[in-house]
Parts: structure tokens; C-alpha cells; sequence
């Protein structure tokens, strides 16, 4: 992993030197996004509107191919109860930008990992300090997420950027506690 991140680099940082036109060195922002997920599980079951905040940064490697990783946090409060499940994942992006028009769709896919936390309430009064009964859940798992975005340049340095992608865990050995849905992305992003 160490070498392909210096190699990476090291091959920016060349293709910039000989570049004989400008060339953008780095886009990165902060996007807020809501989406839909649910899951099959009981009595544990999410079905309903999440939201949440994260960012990408990527570095572009040749013609319209980019390279990054991004972050994000997801969370859904249970309406039955005072719980709620959170999701932070990240992990390595490649993208592909297919024009470098004003308005300019963008297909990419990530690679990572993420981590679950999940509090069911089961019974009890939750507004005294005696202890109550619960569900707690902690996993992890490897994450692939899809995505198509759009940036549209508000300027030479800022694009605003609406994005859809969708969460699948591959391989993972619980698959009815976790919850996957498409979530839309809203943001700016600024680049050097």
C-alpha cells in the first residue's frame, strides 16, 4: 500500500512538471446528503430517511481519470424509540470525468471500509438514570459504493456538485443488520 501511494504521487507530481498546459492539482469539498435505507432485520428494522455529512478529495492522474478517497457519516433515528444506527465509512475513490465542460458528468466507485453503530431501545424509561434494556450492535464491514455526479463549474476554483450512490457490502456474514439504500449528495468542491 506504501509503494502505490508514493508511486501515486511521485507520478503526479511528474505529469504536473511536464504538463504543458495548466493543470488542476486536487478538487476536495464537504457534501451534506440524505437517502433511504432499510435492512430485514427484527426487531432492529430501518426503513426510512437518513442523513449526514462527508467529503472526497481525488488528484487527477490522466485524461479524466481521478483518484482519491472519500468519508462519509449516515445516520437514522428509529421512530419507535430513542435509537438510532450510524454508519462511517471511507475508502479509496477512482472516478472518471467525462468532459471538462461547465457542466460535466462524473462516474465513479469506492473501495473501503466501514463501521456500524446500532442502539435499539427495547424497554424501559429513558428518562430516569436506572438502567434499561437494550440492543447493542458493533460491526464492520467492506464497503463498494457506486456513484454518478454531476459538477457544474461555478467558477475557475469551485464547482457545485449533486451526487447518487448506493452502498453494497460484499461478502459480509449479517447481512439483514446492515442497511443499504441510494443517498443524494449535495456540495461544493474546490480545487488548486
Amino acid at each position: 500500500m506504501r509503494i502505490l501511494l508514493t508511486t501515486t504521487i511521485v507520478f503526479l507530481f511528474i505529469q504536473t512538471a511536464f504538463s504543458q498546459e495548466k493543470m488542476e492539482h486536487f478538487r476536495g469539498g464537504m457534501l451534506l446528503h440524505a437517502g433511504y435505507l432499510s435492512n430485514n432485520a427484527y426487531p432492529t428494522k430501518i426503513n426510512g430517511l437518513c442523513t449526514g455529512i462527508g467529503g472526497k478529495m481525488v488528484f487527477p492522474v490522466w485524461r479524466g481519470v481521478r483518484i482519491g478517497g472519500e468519508g462519509y457519516v449516515s445516520n437514522y433515528t428509529y421512530k419507535e424509540s430513542n435509537g438510532f444506527y450510524k454508519l462511517g465509512w471511507g475508502g479509496l475513490l477512482i472516478e472518471y470525468q467525462f468532459s471538462k465542460k461547465r457542466v460535466s458528468p462524473v462516474l465513479g466507485v469506492t473501495f473501503g471500509g466501514g463501521k456500524v453503530s446500532d442502539l435499539f431501545p427495547v424497554s424501559g424509561n429513558y428518562a430516569d438514570n436506572e438502567p434499561d434494556v437494550a440492543i447493542f450492535k458493533v460491526y464492520s464491514s467492506f464497503i463498494i459504493a457506486p456513484q454518478v455526479s454531476v459538477e457544474y463549474s461555478l467558477n475557475s476554483h469551485m464547482n457545485l456538485v449533486a451526487k447518487v450512490d448506493y452502498l453494497f457490502y460484499p461478502g459480509i456474514d449479517y447481512p439483514s443488520f446492515v442497511a443499504s439504500g441510494p443517498r443524494l449528495s449535495i456540495g461544493f468542491l474546490f480545487s488548486r
